[in-house]
């Protein structure tokens, strides 16, 4: 890196920085503002924490296994403690050259349900139950307790994984005989994950369970796209 480059890096953390401790920060993405509640148990923008983390929300676009866009904007929310813990394996992570990308973060309670309709599978699915209208069990996604990860490069290219998302046959699984590449990313991404208090799950080798997430209840909040107005 060129020192005009070092620089402009240094500059670029430090309105970041600022942007953070005003609780806005603006949207690399879209141009709006990000609000970044103080609260520990606030759902907030992964950006807000940490702005180098790629995002390829697979439900805002027809690109899942449903075939149609389950999320009217791609962003990724997370409770606040549960977004600085990802934070955490992100810097880890850029030390050695990689990076994460996120397919998923928040569910909205109505979209679990949409998918327990099309893949009612306890092993890949939560099942969704309400009572008297008001969620009482589902996916941790739901809570804003849980992410579906892969690794990237510091060019922000994926890295060969063993499968794609969202496949749900053996070979996602993570005790499944893959190649000495894919089974190495496999285990630098869990490794990660695990050191900052995220938990994985044996069917699906890129979801992984946030710590504390009991603590959090099971919301339904639409997913909407940040302000546009300055704070």
């Amino acid at each position: 890196m060129t020192a005009q480059a070092d620089d402009a890096g240094r500059a670029n953390v430090s309105r970041h920085d600022a942007a953070r401790a005003s609780g806005s920060t603006r949207s690399a993405r879209d141009g709006g503002v990000l609000t970044c509640a103080p609260a520990p148990d606030a759902l907030i923008d992964i950006h807000c924490v940490a702005p180098s983390i790629v995002l390829d929300i697979r439900y805002a676009t027809d690109d899942n296994f449903t075939g149609e866009a389950l999320y009217p904007v791609a962003r990724c929310l997370l409770r606040r403690r549960v977004a600085e813990a990802l934070a955490g394996v992100q810097a880890d992570l850029e030390k050695r050259g990689l990076g994460l990308m996120l397919w998923d973060c928040y569910r909205p309670f109505s979209a679990q349900e949409r998918l327990w309709a099309r893949v009612p599978d306890r092993r890949y699915v939560a099942r969704p139950v309400r009572n008297n209208g008001r969620p009482v069990s589902g996916s941790k996604h739901s809570r804003g307790a849980a992410v579906d990860a892969t690794l990237v490069s510091a060019a922000g290219q994926p890295l060969t994984m063993p499968t794609g998302y969202d496949d749900f046959t053996p070979r996602a699984h993570r005790d499944a005989e893959v190649g000495p590449i894919a089974e190495k990313n496999r285990e630098r991404l869990e490794r990660a994950m695990v050191s900052h208090g995220f938990a994985p799950i044996a069917t699906e080798w890129w979801h992984f369970d946030a710590p504390g997430w009991r603590s959090y209840p099971l919301v339904d909040e639409p997913l909407v796209r940040p302000s546009r107005s300055q704070p």
